[in-house]
């Protein structure tokens, strides 16, 4: 059970493909790094993902009044928990989230920089320029 949140404590961004650049890399091709206002005008927003180490995905919507909701699916158990929890925006753009996943009894507490370059996001667990970016799946407003 240990071993499975750790995977959680990794698993927010990241693409299929699991596209990796550093924030340096992103930021030289153009990237810029999202601000509290740029969320905001996104939400209530739909975040899908695939987990780092490729286990797993989720699929979550967060609100402009600081909650989160969705589902974290894990391959190779089969198994799926809701995950509910909540987020807050600081102003530099920092995202923090605490996410709770009852089925698996599993808690998650992680900040999160992210990045747009193009129509792509990206998001690093620090804004420094070596800190890895990881792509993320998918990123759409919710009507």
């Amino acid at each position: 059970m240990r071993t499975f949140i750790l995977y959680f404590l990794a698993a927010f961004l990241t693409t299929s493909a699991i596209a990796q650049s550093t924030v340096g890399e992103l930021l030289d091709k153009g990237a810029k790094k999202l601000a509290k206002e740029d969320y905001l005008a996104m939400m209530p927003m739909r975040v899908q993902y695939q987990w780092p180490n490729r286990q797993g995905e989720g699929d979550l919507v967060f609100r402009a009044d600081g909650s989160l909701s969705g589902s974290e699916h894990h391959y190779s158990s089969r198994s799926e928990s809701p995950a509910t929890g909540t987020h807050v925006l600081e102003d530099d753009g920092k995202w923090c989230m605490k996410k709770h996943m009852p089925v698996w009894n599993s808690r998650t507490d992680q900040c999160w920089h992210n990045y747009k370059l193009g129509d792509d996001y990206y998001g690093a667990l620090s804004d420094d320029k070596g800190a890895r970016a990881i792509k993320v799946k998918s990123i759409s407003r919710v009507q």
